[in-house]
Order: structure tokens, then sequence, then C-alpha cells
């Protein structure tokens, strides 16, 4: 599932970007040889009625669009007018940039689909880790940060990650909720049910230094304490792991667990706790199996967190319960609003990307932090075994990557031959060769590195 949604992810948005190059080129009468999706030995190729070679290669982390070239092809005088490198600097401007806005526009209308579709997300709900932190007392609706309104989990990722290297105050405004009101819309949710409110929304304010910057795997709201809140569900096991701790101690389906070490347990949350605390300590586990009580001793096992921590592990999954349809956010736009957010996610995404990269060369956030195909690859695998939905939107987020990283003004790279043509149209001569060919391999060596550090960090995150 994981290498068949990653490859079908990169060879739509490689025949999108391609697809830009071609039909700028076709409309301004540039002869295309050859339309490729992939490099290397093709699997599939046929030639079309106008002369291009249409070609499906076997590896398909990229493609490129083959124009009629006066330096690389023999051609007659009548041929001329068709060569992409006799065309006004602005006409090779539009070509070349077509393809990496054409993936821009893309993701736009992928983020239009979600938009329209009626997706339900979760409203932002948060408490404390350690309950310690001041204002976290109860669970504690965002409803902003930053003064931007955080409607959705998604909206806080990303006001939170439009501060990262910074070193600033970021501030919440919040709003408290009645923790057992909130608990008991869970156990028995009413569609009609409004999210409990406690008092009126305070501002929270937390200072960061070099937000985000270094290579830590917890989520952003790990960072600052925080965790989403949810429910408390009660114990009864519906998984039990194989060679875990608990199908070692006999522990079986069904079973409701109500104690450990005679420390009663209200629920899930509570009980998650205690084991991460005791990693590796043998315990007893009260539970109640076909209305019988049983007392029986568990080792626990443990694994090392992204900090170096040991966490305890047990090996159960238990019955999940509804999200109350209070803490659920629904909204289905009609066609002309979906299309206007669809564009808005998709600028605000290529500016966050733009954000992100320009503070990693200013060394305020650590290259730690580049992923590479592996990374790729189990996102669109997570996506897609989340849904539709999830995938086009892991997909329109790629395009904006995709479209952004090839605007840089990076030989190889969309963007280094647009600042060529940018200085031939200044200049009023076209950039030599030679120059040219020094940048290429400049530009290669860069690409390169980058693409080796990427596939090293994910091989570290493994």
């Amino acid at each position: 599932m994981t290498i068949l949604t990653t490859l079908f992810a990169l060879a739509v948005l490689v025949t999108v970007h391609e697809a830009g190059h071609y039909f700028v080129a076709r409309w301004c009468g540039v002869k295309v040889l050859r339309f490729s999706v992939g490099f290397g030995r093709p699997i599939f190729r046929i030639l079309g009625k106008d002369g291009t070679e249409y070609v499906f290669a076997w590896l398909p982390l990229g493609g490129y669009v083959r124009m009629l070239d006066s330096r690389n092809d023999e051609m007659g005088t009548k041929d001329l007018s068709a060569a992409f490198d006799q065309q006004s600097p602005w006409i090779r401007i539009a070509i070349v940039a077509a393809g990496p806005l054409v993936n821009l526009l893309f993701a736009a209308l992928l983020y239009t689909v979600v938009q329209i579709s009626g997706t339900s997300q979760l409203i932002p709900v948060a408490v404390a880790v350690d309950k310690n932190i001041a204002g976290f007392e109860s669970p504690q609706q965002i409803l902003a940060i930053d003064g931007h309104k955080t409607p959705t989990w998604e909206a806080v990722n990303i006001a939170l990650a439009k501060r990262i290297g910074e070193t600033t105050t970021i501030d919440f405004l919040l709003q408290g909720l009645d923790e057992r009101l909130l608990q008991d819309q869970a156990i028995a949710p009413n569609k009609l049910d409004a999210l409990p409110a406690i008092g009126v929304p305070v501002e929270r304010n937390f200072a960061v230094t070099r937000w985000m910057s270094a290579s830590i795997q917890s989520s952003p709201m790990a960072q600052l304490g925080l965790q989403p809140w949810r429910p408390n569900v009660p114990i009864t096991l519906d998984h039990i792991v194989p060679k875990g701790s608990a199908e070692i101690a006999g522990l079986q389906v069904g079973d409701k667990i109500v104690a450990i070490n005679q420390q009663p347990m209200a629920g899930y949350n509570e009980f998650v706790a205690f084991v991460q605390g005791h990693a590796d300590m043998e315990v007893s586990v009260t539970l109640e199996r076909h209305s019988q009580s049983l007392e029986i001793p568990v080792q626990l096992g443990s694994y090392t967190n992204e900090l170096g921590g040991r966490i305890g592990l047990i090996g159960i999954g238990v019955a999940s319960i509804s999200w109350p349809q209070s803490i659920q956010f629904q909204q289905q736009l009609g066609l002309v609003a979906g299309l206007v957010a669809g564009g808005q996610q998709a600028l605000e995404m290529a500016k966050l990307t733009l954000r992100f990269l320009g503070r990693m060369v200013q060394g305020l956030v650590s290259i730690e932090h580049l992923s590479g195909p592996i990374s790729i690859a189990k996102i669109a695998g997570a996506s897609a075994e989340s849904g539709v939905i999830a995938y086009i939107s892991f997909m329109a987020y790629l395009s904006v990557s995709l479209g952004v990283l090839n605007l840089l003004p990076v030989p190889m790279l969309d963007g280094g031959h647009l600042l060529y043509y940018l200085v031939e149209v200044v200049t009023g001569r076209k950039v030599p060769e030679r120059i040219q060919a020094i940048g290429l391999r400049i530009g290669m060596a860069l690409v390169f590195s980058i693409m080796i550090i990427a596939v090293a960090n994910d091989l570290m995150r493994l």
C-alpha cells in the first residue's frame, strides 16, 4: 500500500508538472520531441500524431519534456522557428515557469475538493501533559493563535509552524471547558450538545527560543507541554499485542481493568500514564472477567522515546468510544467559496514552505528537519489508510512543495533557468554556455547533497 500510494502520487504530480511545460510549449509553437514521466528505461512508449514521443519510464521520481533545440539537434532553417532556444526570453520564461505554476494550481484544485467535500475535523481542545501548567487546570479550547482563528487542529499546527525558528512569544486565546461534562458527552453523545464552556476566553502566552529549530520528533504542542484532550475511555480490552506483556501474563480480549497495584483506574488515560511511568517493572493488574474479579501479575515492557527516556508498555488496545459531536468541526463549502478557500490554502502552504526554507538557510532551523522519499512514502501510506480526503490533502501539499522547490533560483531546477532568462531580459544577452555549464554542476552538487541529507535523516528516524 505504501509503495503503490507513493508511486501513484509522484506519477500524477510529475505528469501535471510536465504537462504545464508541454502545453505552453505547444501553444507557443515550440516542437516537443519527448514527454517522459520517470527516468531510465521506458516501460511504455507511444508516438503521437504531432511527432511527440510519450514515455513512461521505470523510475517515476521525476520527468522531463525534451524540446527541439538547435544546440543539441540537427535541423534545417525552416525548423529554427520551432526550436526552444530560438524563442524570445519571455516565451522561454513562460514555458519553464508553467510547470511549477501548474503544480500550485493543481494543489489549489485538490484543496478545493477537500473544502467542498464537507469533512469533519476535531476542534482543538488541549490539556497539560503534567497538569502543572498554569491556565490548563481544565481542558482549554484553542480559539486563536497570534490573533488567527484556529477552528481545527490543522489550523493550530499551521499557526505554530509559522513561528518556526523564532525567539518570540506565541499568544493563545483559550476558552476553559468543563471536563466532567465533556467526558459525559463522549460516553452518551448528543448532536445537540455544545462545548461546556467555563467563564470567558483568556489570553495565555508561551515564550519560546528558536522555536522547533532542533531536530525534535515530538509535536509542536508537546514542545509546549500540551497535548490534545481525549475522552477517558473505559479500559475494556479489544486487542492484545502478540508476544506483548499482556499476552504473556494471560490477559484476554473482553477483560476490564479496574486497578493496577491496588490503585483504582478511572479510565484509559490514567492507566496509560501509570504504565508509561513504570517501565520494565512488575505490576499487579486487577480486572473483571466474566463477572469475576482477578488479580494478575504483569511484567511491563518498555521502549526508548526520542528524548532517550524509557517508556513503559503493556501491549493492549481498548474499545473506542465516539468523539462528542460538540468537539467536531464540520464545514462544507460551495463551489465558488471552495475555490477561493482552496486557492488561499495553497498560497498559505507555499508561503509556509518558503518561510521554512529561508530560515533553514539562515541557520535558524536544523537541516535535520529535511525529509526524503522514505518519509514521503510513510506519510502517503498513512494518509491513504486514513481515507481518500486525507490522501488528497497529502497530494495537495506535495504538489505545493514540488512547485515551490522548482521555482528556487538553483541551476538544474526550473528556477535556475528562469534566473538565466531574466538576466538575458535585463542585459539583452544570453548567459554564456560556459557559465550555464558551471552553474549546472554547482546546482547538481547542491541538489544531490540535499537529497543525501534528506535520505540520511529518513534512515535515522527508522
